[in-house]
């Protein structure tokens, strides 16, 4: 009696099911990730730069056409916005501490100013920063499309 070969087994195709787990768990990432910065205010329309870097600006201080100061949607002044970033990094931050004057600096404000906004009044409210007790101010500009 003659014997025939046993058929081979056939390969296990691979379970794509963990792949898509991971997959799906990495949209729902992203889609969270993504809204945590808080929209651009409307009103303003952010200075022009040709060599800048593509960042959105978040949870940054906006100034208006009108020289208005505002601050996730609302009014404010640079004394109040400043102690809205003190209680914020309250807990999460040691203070920064100038060495040779070992006073504390003040937090970092990041500035988006209106391109229509005068440059004399940009420099007001930046004076106006820093006599409330701003530390290091960085303007937030648009890329030029070139």
């Amino acid at each position: 009696m003659r014997r025939l070969p046993r058929p081979a087994p056939k390969p296990r195709g691979e379970n794509t099911i963990a792949l898509i787990n991971i997959v799906f768990l990495m949209l729902i990432f992203f889609l969270i990730a993504g809204t945590l910065a808080p929209p651009m205010d409307g009103d303003v329309e952010l200075i022009r730069a040709a060599d800048a870097r593509s960042v959105e600006p978040p949870r940054a201080l906006f100034v208006t056409e009108q020289g208005v100061l505002k601050y996730e949607g609302e009014e404010v002044t640079p004394q109040a916005y400043l102690d809205k970033k003190r209680s914020e990094n309250t807990g999460t931050q040691q203070p920064v501490t100038d060495i040779a004057a070992d006073t504390p600096v003040g937090p970092e404000v990041k500035l988006a100013a209106d391109g229509r906004l005068p440059a004399t009044r940009l420099i007001e409210v930046i004076d106006e920063l820093k006599t409330a007790g701003a530390g290091k101010i960085a303007v937030i500009t648009e890329r030029k499309a070139k």
